[in-house]
């Protein structure tokens, strides 16, 4: 056999392992020992693979070791470009990196924050502590006795409860920047943020329902596009109710250890993987090169891509679906809770007005006096997101805060 057949045998091996990370990366995502075995597959794949070429090409050695340094460094540098140019533009283009929501730490099945609840599913694990990042952001988090990311003290006769999803427990920002953290302080009144990541309006309600009300005055109840699923799902009485069980909320979160912390080659991976490099450079190589060409030319010029997404419009009969499934869950709560509700409409990277307005008319409908609707649209802008995670940054937050007050104290839903 010649050098240059056990070369390209060399070649065929680094490029099959590579294969097997990119496209059979589920069969690592079971087993706590097989997530650690993937994070060193990966580099040891590419290095491999590298290596193989330059064998091939009769490179030297170190050159083998330095194809996947710089590869990665392009990769990390260029998304930390994207960043840059996008966080103060009017509108986010960030091309393939929208899909980086699917790479990053999900702290709900995060080990150290994560907790089962057999009716809830999961929620943040009593009076546990650490720090989620990801690659815009890293925060500290504190979680109290009740299982929310607030202090001890707000659970003793909070007259103004939060209850959401991942945007108001304050993905992405410190706790003293959430908006229910904020309104309370602007207000001088004790607040509770009972936000948990990927509530929807349904398990918002069980969670409220377990809470002391005694003293509770106003709720403002934040809703996702993303609630929809759990609601549905919850209230429509032939489906199975939407719970987790200990075994698929385990497996999840073996599954979300891939994502906690970075492993060597990390970035490289994403783009081969989301871009389907490995088959495309046989299929279409002319559009990949294009694709590389364009990426490298906005990064040199440092500008942003050259490409424009259009924005997610629900169509009416898609903001009635999302409406009528979200007052049925409303309505549960209105057998416990007979008080004044503040209900807002965010969404991930930009937040549209049909929401909120099909929420508005069909409170119009129950003739519900009693609920309030703010319209997040109009106080918030491109850079009061975070441009890849999508989550409402800092700004944001401080927006939002700044227009609640506004409204609470301009309608007078609080008593001093």
């Amino acid at each position: 056999m010649t050098q240059r057949q056990i070369g390209a045998i060399a070649v065929f091996s680094g490029y099959l392992l590579l294969a097997i990370t990119v496209y059979r990366w589920q069969l690592f995502t079971h087993f706590v020992s097989t997530v650690l075995l993937f994070k060193a597959l990966v580099p040891i794949a590419f290095v491999l693979f590298c290596w193989s070429v330059t064998r091939l090409l009769k490179w030297p050695f170190w050159t083998a070791l330095l194809m996947p340094l710089l590869l990665e460094t392009a990769s990390y540098f260029y998304i930390r470009h994207t960043i840059a140019v996008n966080r103060n533009a009017s509108r986010h283009e960030v091309g393939v990196l929208q899909k980086w929501i699917n790479y990053r730490d999900v702290i709900q099945f995060n080990r150290h924050f994560a907790s089962y609840s057999p009716d809830l599913g999961y929620v943040l694990r009593p009076n546990s502590e650490g720090v989620h990042s990801s690659l815009e952001y890293t925060n500290a988090f504190k979680i109290n006795s009740f299982g929310v990311r607030d202090d001890e003290a707000s659970l003793a006769h909070p007259k103004l409860v939060f209850l959401g999803d991942s945007f108001t427990m304050g993905w992405g920002v410190d706790q003293t920047q959430t908006y229910a953290d904020l309104t309370g302080s602007k207000l001088g009144v004790k607040t509770l943020n009972a936000g948990i990541s990927s509530y929807g309006t349904y398990r918002e309600m069980l969670l409220f329902s377990k809470m002391k009300r005694d003293s509770v005055q106003l709720v403002v109840l934040q809703y996702c596009d993303n609630d929809l699923e759990e609601n549905e799902a919850r209230n429509e009485p032939r489906n199975q109710p939407q719970v987790l069980t200990a075994k698929s909320f385990a497996n999840t979160a073996t599954f979300n250890r891939i994502n906690e912390t970075y492993y060597p080659m990390r970035y490289t991976y994403f783009f081969v993987r989301e871009k389907d490099m490995l088959k495309r450079i046989w299929t279409s190589p002319g559009q990949v090169f294009g694709e590389i060409g364009g990426a490298i030319s906005s990064w040199m010029n440092g500008r942003q891509l050259a490409v424009v997404t259009p924005p997610d419009i629900k169509t009416p009969d898609e903001t009635k679906r999302h409406a009528e499934y979200f007052f049925k869950s409303l309505a549960k709560i209105r057998k416990f809770y007979k008080g004044n509700i503040v209900v807002m409409h965010l969404d991930g990277r930009y937040t549209r007005p049909e929401m909120i307005r099909a929420f508005e008319e069909e409170a119009k409908r129950t003739g519900d006096a009693h609920l309030f609707f703010l319209h997040t649209d109009e106080v918030l802008q491109a850079q009061d997101y975070y441009p890849i995670d999508g989550h409402i940054n800092a700004s944001g937050h401080a927006r939002v805060a700044d227009a609640l007050v506004r409204m609470i104290g301009g309608k007078q839903l609080l008593m001093r």
